[in-house]
């Protein structure tokens, strides 16, 4: 008795449950149990790897001005995409066709931020409205 006094309570249950489960399973099937917990947690710290980004992910998300700092793979991954489409759309409202804001400014339509789509349906309104 005089040992288990020296034993905190967590190591006491600890043995305890260890004691239960080798009456439940006995000797023979304890180490194909260990063995199956050992490939759970296998299997559980590989998942949660596989979620972590990798450092060139890391890496571009802060080049686009993307905070990184505890996002999952796919958050970041989706953050990426939609910033890169954001940029795109940008990228495409500013190439418009000399003569498209050539004729939008002479029938007094503002250009500003508008796509060369935009841009033709604003000046055909107008002109079909004179």
């Amino acid at each position: 008795m005089g040992v288990i006094l020296f034993i905190d309570t967590q190591t006491l249950i600890l043995l305890i449950i260890a004691f239960v489960v080798l009456i439940i399973w006995g000797p023979s099937k304890i180490p194909q149990l260990a063995r199956s917990f050992g490939q759970a947690v296998r299997e559980f710290k590989r998942g949660a790897q596989e979620n972590e980004p990798e450092p060139e992910l890391i890496e571009i998300a802060k080049k686009l001005g993307i905070d990184p700092t505890g996002k999952s793979r796919d958050e970041l991954l989706t953050e990426i995409n939609n910033k890169l489409a954001q940029q795109k759309k940008v990228e495409t409202k500013t190439t418009v066709d000399p003569k498209v804001l050539e004729i939008a400014e002479r029938l007094g339509i503002d250009t500003r931020g508008k796509s060369e789509e935009e841009l033709v349906k604003e000046i055909n309104w107008r002109l079909s409205n004179k």
